[in-house]
């Protein structure tokens, strides 16, 4: 039956290529939706990361202890990959713009009741409250992707979206700590917030489902059709989906493949962002500003590496690369990339070296961030339950990045310090590779 699933799926890539009409020309709707996926992604981000910059005013405002500013910034994690199981299944019955419309609103309401936060309770039950809010943002975001893209633009597509990623991380600490000098904490987080509403007054004016929409032309509308040969058409896929359905993902090895690789591959990001300032400083006797400036330089190349390679992916899916292959290969070649980086990081002479191979390391991860989501819109038949794979796979993934921090930090103090975490992260990033390269090879019959 695989070889089957497969045949056909190169058969349809070869057949889009052959057939596929030429790029419209003039205004391209399908970007412009991609442009305010951008714009919801960079909000997120900025309400997600804005109380680590409010977090010592906050504590010597309030008079609360570290460990428990802490346990305050970590509840948002928790909550946020369970939340991933649902909130996919919700976005396939829902619809994208639905759904997204309710995130970004209760979001932006988090983020503006957290400047009038007081207690610990109050600000642990927001954080909590975020992590349940921000959950369907990138399943919705797929979901609408996979709606308005042809497959050999798909990874491309979500690549955009998942670099403004990288662009919230990077900006949110200045214009926090800006908004914050100027008026407060509490005002910052409100000013985030409404800064929230004003995004979604965009996203409801502009979105709507191709089939749907009054300003997409009917040049753009048939390439975006003609260019969707990969996906299995069902009588009923407009029909809400039902939980018996989301149910039944669980039943395939492939969901669980998806959920392991996921687990891995974000393991070793959040092994970066939790751990490498104290890395270059206790294991590299870097100064703290100085670690703090070259920690900085992964995530650059990471901003530039997203963009490639769902790009690398798409040209792979034009050339008449079946899709489900094309996205598996840069997962699996990025990942392995990635624990060889690792393992040469851990036999570094000097600090130099040490900040250039995790440089390429977050580089060569990088490159699998756009197709970790891609190949989801390409493992199941139909549309109808693109959002609802995606998160489970996402659910596994930031169980993976709430392990991260604490299997790092247990294994520097009771097992040898970063050597040997590094080591387990580079071994963690190869498992990553086997599961998506090696072990993730059928289709699933849904």
């Amino acid at each position: 039956m695989s070889t089957n699933i497969h045949e056909t799926g190169l058969r349809g890539a070869l057949h889009s290529h052959a057939n596929a009409p030429a790029r419209p020309r003039g205004r391209n709707l399908r970007w412009a939706i991609i442009a305010m996926l951008c714009i919801l992604t960079v909000a997120n981000y900025l309400d997600r990361g804005n109380i680590s910059v409010a977090a010592p005013l906050i504590m010597k405002d309030l008079g609360i202890s570290p460990t428990m500013m802490g346990v305050v910034m970590s509840a948002f994690v928790w909550p946020y990959a369970i939340m991933n199981l649902p909130a996919g299944w919700l976005v396939d019955r829902l619809g994208a713009r639905v759904m997204l419309t309710l995130a970004a609103g209760l979001w932006s309401l988090v983020a503006t009741l957290t400047g009038l936060a007081s207690t610990i309770a109050q600000f642990t039950g927001l954080r909590i409250l975020l992590g349940v809010s921000e959950a369907p943002l990138f399943p919705a975001a797929l979901k609408a992707t996979n709606a308005w893209f042809p497959d050999h633009e798909r990874a491309a597509a979500i690549s955009t979206y998942i670099a403004a990623t990288q662009v919230g991380l990077a900006i949110a600490p200045p214009i926090s700590t800006a908004l914050m000098l100027a008026f407060g904490w509490p005002a910052m987080f409100v000013l985030m917030g409404l800064f929230g509403f004003i995004v979604i007054l965009g996203w409801l004016a502009l979105y709507r489902e191709p089939d749907e929409h009054k300003r997409l032309s009917e040049e753009e509308r048939n390439y975006i059709h003609r260019g969707q040969v990969n996906r299995v058409e069902t009588d009923d896929k407009e029909e809400p989906t039902t939980f018996k359905e989301w149910s039944q993902l669980f039943a395939y090895p492939s969901t669980w493949f998806m959920i392991i690789g996921g687990f891995c591959l974000q393991y070793t990001f959040w092994f970066y962002i939790s751990w490498l300032p104290t890395y270059l400083e206790k294991a590299q006797h870097m100064s703290i500003s100085r670690a703090g400036y070259l920690s900085a330089l992964p995530y650059v190349a990471g901003a530039v590496a997203v963009l490639l390679g769902g790009r690398v992916s798409d040209k792979l899916v034009a050339r008449g690369v079946d899709s489900f292959t094309a996205r598996r290969s840069v997962i699996a070649v990025g990942a392995l990339l990635t624990a060889i980086t690792m393992v040469v990081t851990r036999f570094s002479p000097n600090a130099a070296f040490a900040v250039t191979m995790l440089t390429v390391g977050m580089f060569t991860y990088s490159l699998t961030s756009g197709c970790y989501w891609a190949v989801c819109t390409d493992v199941v038949k139909t549309p109808r339950l693109v959002a609802s794979i995606g998160s489970i796979q996402n659910f596994g993934g930031f169980l993976g990045g709430a392990c991260a921090p604490i299997v790092t930090g247990a294994i520097v103090e009771y097992m040898g310090g970063f050597n040997v975490a590094i080591l387990v992260t580079g071994g963690i990033a190869l498992v990553s590779a086997a599961m998506y390269g090696l072990v993730l090879r059928k289709r699933l019959p849904l």
